[in-house]
């Protein structure tokens, strides 16, 4: 049976198409200035594009874990309803377990995501104030 969702683009895909276009602006940026001769330019710009790039490489496995708990909570859950139309009662019982452990860690990486998220928007905030103080 079909079950609704994203249509495979989901949080993982979004955030990384975002991050690389970032990376792409900022690289474009960087290249404009070299072109102009504007070493500051160049420097801020081609620090965007460090930062982006770190984000992206942090955000990764985090994101990963998510999509890995997920799905393996969503397989949980099909195993569990398995169990109860076919009265399996232990299948049902290391299924909820698989189930909660999941649920648990896709909140853990959820929490470092938003905590990694949360890092890059301090240093790019920190990096255009120290831009704008010059």
């Amino acid at each position: 049976k079909l079950k609704p969702g994203c249509g495979g683009f989901g949080i993982r895909n979004f955030l990384t198409l975002f991050l690389s276009i970032e990376v792409t602006k900022a690289m474009l940026e960087a290249s404009n200035a070299k072109d102009r001769g504007d070493d500051a330019g160049y420097n801020f710009a081609q620090r965007k594009v460090d930062l982006f790039t770190e984000q992206l490489n942090e955000s990764n496995p985090l994101l990963t874990a998510i999509s890995d708990a997920m799905t393996m909570e969503g397989i949980a859950r099909d195993k569990i309803a398995a169990s109860h139309e076919e009265e399996k009662k232990e299948d049902n019982e290391k299924w909820r377990l698989v189930m909660e452990k999941e649920s648990l860690a896709k909140a853990r990486a959820n929490e470092k995501l938003m905590e990694c998220n949360a890092k890059y928007q301090r240093l790019m905030k920190e990096l255009r104030e120290s831009q704008s103080q010059k």
